[in-house]
């Protein structure tokens, strides 16, 4: 029998864990929900508070554990998992303005005290968003998620910029290193630092 190659051996577990990694998005999504709905309930009719799950796609999982490794490359003669990446179920709560994220973030550090904070620095010594990972014990002890709650503008700006920057069309290649891209993502965090 043919050697495998890690990446595949990584797929191979990937679809063994996608019934499992679904359910803790879903679990994750209907408890962040529940435990921000005070706050939705209370919105003005130009304010918003949105809740985005996703489940981390295999190839982005592959890449995603394999830039963790040194010199990004993975060693053939050790055995690697998918279940040590933080965030393969995740929640993004995405809100405008900004000083109704001040009430969400309490609400959900109380309901998940025991996950780690990972949170997202701006730059200019504040933060961007905050971020958490941990397990959701009731779905799972071997899927870690991760939920995120983000200013609106930095959260949106985000989804365009993963696609261009992480899954590039070849004519959008080596953008991410661009100054004018650095500049737009400069500008873009300034207005939404938490």
């Amino acid at each position: 029998m043919p050697e495998r190659f890690v990446e595949d051996i990584l797929r191979a577990e990937y679809f063994k864990l996608l019934p499992e990694i679904r359910r803790v998005t879903w679990q994750l999504e209907t408890e962040i929900r529940y435990h921000t709905s005070s706050i939705r309930h209370k919105l003005r009719q130009y304010e918003q508070l949105l809740i985005r799950s996703r489940v981390k796609d295999c190839e982005s999982a592959i890449k995603a554990l394999q830039r963790r490794q040194e010199g990004r490359v993975f060693d053939p003669d050790r055995s690697y998992s998918l279940t040590s990446l933080p965030d393969l179920a995740g929640v993004r709560v995405l809100i405008f303005p900004g000083s109704k994220l001040k009430a969400a973030h309490p609400l959900l550090r109380k309901s998940y005290s025991d996950w780690e904070a990972d949170p997202v620095p701006d730059g200019a010594g504040g933060l961007l968003a905050h971020k958490y990972n941990g397990y959701c014990h009731d779905i799972s002890s071997t899927i870690r998620a991760e939920y995120q709650i983000v200013p609106m503008l930095v959260g949106l700006f985000w989804e365009v910029e993963h696609s261009a920057m992480y899954k590039p069309d070849p004519a959008l290649m080596g953008i991410g290193k661009s100054p004018e891209m650095n500049q737009l993502k400069a500008e873009v965090e300034s207005f939404a630092a938490v």
